[in-house]
């Protein structure tokens, strides 16, 4: 077992009993009330999900490949990576 102070993985903690009245652990009807974010909280979940303007250096070769295939080479860009994080994610 890894030293549970430093790790992230729950399998490195022991069950025990936690009473902490201001956070009890949620019953079966918590879990029936509870909403997803976009539903709870939609002006917060509308600012996460948010499309963000970034600068990025890039290598002139890897801009000069996206360009060379039409204007628009800035949103196929974005798509590509779009796609790389969701696989990566899925990973």
């Amino acid at each position: 077992m890894a030293d549970p102070e430093f790790s992230l993985d729950p399998n490195d903690y022991e069950d025990g009993e936690i009473d902490d009245p201001q956070n009890p652990e949620w019953t079966v009807e918590d879990f029936a009330r509870a909403r997803p974010l976009r539903e709870a909280l939609p002006e917060l979940y509308a600012q996460i999900v948010a499309e963000r303007e970034v600068g990025l250096k890039l290598p002139a070769d890897t801009i000069r490949a996206f360009a060379e295939e039409g204007e628009d080479w800035k949103e196929r860009m974005a798509q590509t990576l779009t796609e790389a994080a969701r696989k990566k994610h899925a990973a």
